[in-house]
């Protein structure tokens, strides 16, 4: 009766009962826009963190994504959310930079799942 008394004390007293939201961080709130604007979001952001190579003077690689019909190949072909989320296959970007904030991403990807508008 002690054996089986203690068994249990160790196998009941070893069983946690956390709450998924206690051990699994929330995601952060970006306060992403209803309707994502290029020219207001998606534009600055690209002159932040892509423009200083690829703009109608670099065009590193031969990509000037200060013409929108040029991006909007690449938005459509897949490339650019696959370069900007560093998905295998794809040559992350910003290229030699950190990848971008989760927030950012997020954005791009609202703007792309609207299709990607020029408003």
């Amino acid at each position: 009766m002690v054996r089986l008394f203690l068994f249990l004390l160790v196998v009941l007293s070893s069983c946690a009962y956390d709450k998924a939201e206690d051990i699994t961080p929330a995601p952060k709130d970006c306060g992403t826009p209803a309707v994502v604007s290029y020219a207001q979001s998606v534009s600055p952001l690209l002159d932040r963190n892509c423009r200083s190579c690829h703009d109608a003077v670099q065009q590193t690689a031969g990509v000037n994504l200060d013409d929108f019909t040029v991006l909007k190949r690449y938005v459509d072909n897949g490339i650019f959310l696959g370069n900007i989320k560093h998905l295998p296959g794809y040559k992350p970007m910003p290229k030699g930079a950190a990848k971008l904030s989760d927030c950012d991403i997020a954005l791009l990807q609202k703007w792309v799942d609207a299709g990607a508008p020029k408003n």
